[in-house]
């Protein structure tokens, strides 16, 4: 128990779906279906790595997914009674979420507020994204007029951005476990009541952007995460695409800049390879087969996004493994969204 009465999380579960089982998706469909909602496959390109920790009434899920869309309708809000808030941030990726009709595409660093009690969609094509669940009550109690920012885009483009906060506790949350889970509530439920007077009009404004250089952006994304391993010049990704560099670089600034997506999409690769449990290859192979110049450039990557590197990663994997009565699995989830519904 922490100094704040809440109970401090066992080691993160962590399961990782491999696209070779023929069991991935209808294991991950069935986590899914536990906190309400629905997912369907996008394509035959699925696999998943999915950490999760759970601190009495708020959890944390830290997801890079590959090929799934996900819905919560009607239905599901009738016969599951949740009533939750749960922040979605991405770290890097091809995300489209928000309420069905008017999803929007993120990028990184943006997070989108849901409200259990309405309907959502969050389609995800080659994701690193963060969740967290949080408590009806302890959110409404800060921000009581929060409900009305269901499915809007909160950009991390913003100053103090909300995405951003959440993404950086991430990244240090080992330097201070024990205030871990009431640090982040406390941030997320006050920052939420900073922003909850902006209406939706002002949200619109902070992420509008000309359809052409969001095409030209969604192209460039597509064209590195197909070719990781290949020369991700700004030269030669414009060329690949038919756009001159300076195109290139209008169009991919809103995400931090060419160099800066292709860094966090290899980062992301090599977290989710190394995941894979069934492996002994060695961290410099998977560097040097997604473009890394060395295993030190790709170890320095990698901390800067996931503030440890991929030994220290891969060593919390082995040693985190817990026993099947403990893994991470629909029934406790069901049970872990049933006390974030008390």
């Amino acid at each position: 128990m922490t100094s704040s009465g809440i109970p401090r999380s066992k080691n993160p579960q962590q399961r990782h779906l491999s696209r070779a089982s023929a069991d991935s998706f209808g294991f991950y469909h069935d986590m899914i279906q536990s906190s309400g909602a629905a997912t369907y496959l996008l394509g035959d390109a699925f696999e998943a790595t999915i950490a999760a920790q759970h601190f009495g009434r708020l959890t944390v899920y830290d997801r890079q997914l590959i090929g799934a869309d996900h819905g919560r309708d009607l239905v599901h809000i009738r016969r599951d009674g949740f009533e939750h808030y749960y922040l979605q941030v991405l770290r890097s990726g091809r995300v489209v979420s928000g309420r069905p009709g008017d999803e929007r595409r993120l990028v990184p660093g943006d997070a989108v507020l849901f409200d259990a009690t309405q309907p959502m969609r969050s389609i995800v094509d080659d994701g690193d994204l963060v969740t967290v669940i949080l408590a009806r009550d302890q959110v409404e109690a800060v921000s009581p007029d929060v409900r009305h920012l269901h499915g809007s885009t909160l950009p991390g483009s913003e100053p103090g951005s909300l995405g951003k906060a959440v993404l950086s506790f991430l990244r240090c949350a080992s330097s201070f476990p024990e205030t871990s889970a009431a640090g982040i509530g406390h941030v997320i439920t006050n920052m939420l009541g900073q922003v909850q007077g902006r209406s939706d009009a002002a949200y619109s404004d902070a992420v509008g952007e000309s359809n052409l250089e969001s095409s030209r952006r969604l192209r460039a994304e597509i064209f590195i995460d197909n070719n990781l391993a290949a020369d991700l010049s700004s030269d030669a990704i414009a060329r690949s695409i038919g756009v001159s560099r300076s195109s290139l670089y209008r169009a991919m600034q809103a995400v931090g800049g060419v160099e800066t997506v292709v860094k966090r999409r290899r980062a992301a690769r090599l977290r989710l390879l190394i995941s894979r449990q069934d492996t002994e290859t060695s961290i410099g192979f998977f560097a040097e087969q997604i473009g890394f110049s060395s295993i030190s450039h790709g170890s320095r990557a990698f901390k800067e996004i996931y503030g440890q590197s991929p030994d220290q990663f891969r060593a919390a994997l082995r040693s985190d493994a817990i026993s099947a009565d403990q893994a991470l699995n629909p029934g406790r989830m069901r049970n872990w969204y049933g006390t974030i519904n008390d």
